[in-house]
């Protein structure tokens, strides 16, 4: 094992800790690149085309069994379509939110909970489009959704929708309310 003294580490440090900080902030970098659409556009990567509808945040998802599941930060549920434009099967890869923060955070792979859930697993036909949910889990605010052509990292292409802050309260979830009743017509 090699030793070093004082005077070497101190010299090898700072270059040590730039090259951490470049390695780790690549991907912070690459989002600032990107170009930024808004939710409601229509968004081509490659072969395929995103249409954010809307976003919902959750404190808890209800399974549909009586059991709840809960976040570690908050669920932030993405409505969208996601379409083929090629003239062969394409995969729709996940998809990533990047926080107020930079961060980077990764799709929620089981769907429990999730009304229309958009799947894990997204082959497409050509000229297929698909819609429905995929879900997160991060800290409440604003982000943006990455969205990408898939593939190999040198070729994909990829952009971001903005995914402004809109928190709507939450309904108690009663799920035997009666069905409304409606007055009798008058005479």
């Amino acid at each position: 094992m090699a030793r070093f003294n004082t005077w070497q580490l101190a010299a090898v440090a700072p270059a040590l800790l730039v090259a951490l900080a470049l390695s780790t902030g690549c991907q912070h970098r690459d989002a600032a690149k990107l170009k930024v659409e808004a939710m409601g556009t229509s968004v081509a990567v490659g072969k395929l085309t995103y249409t954010v509808v809307e976003s919902e945040w959750r404190d808890i998802l209800d399974k549909g069994n009586g059991e709840q599941r809960m976040p570690q930060h908050k669920f932030l549920m993405i409505n969208l379509t996601v379409a083929n434009n090629g003239s062969g099967e394409n995969a729709a890869p996940l998809l990533q939110l990047i926080d107020s923060k930079g961060e980077t955070h990764a799709e929620v792979s089981e769907g429990d909970g999730v009304p229309e859930w958009l799947g894990y697993l997204r082959l497409l036909q050509p000229r297929e489009s698909r819609s429905g949910r995929v879900l997160f889990d991060i800290p409440q605010g604003p982000c943006q959704l990455r969205v990408s052509s898939g593939g190999d990292p040198e070729s994909e292409e990829a952009r971001l929708v903005d995914i402004p802050l809109q928190v709507i309260p939450e309904l108690p979830h009663s799920p035997s309310l009666p069905a409304p009743i409606e007055p009798a017509p008058s005479k």
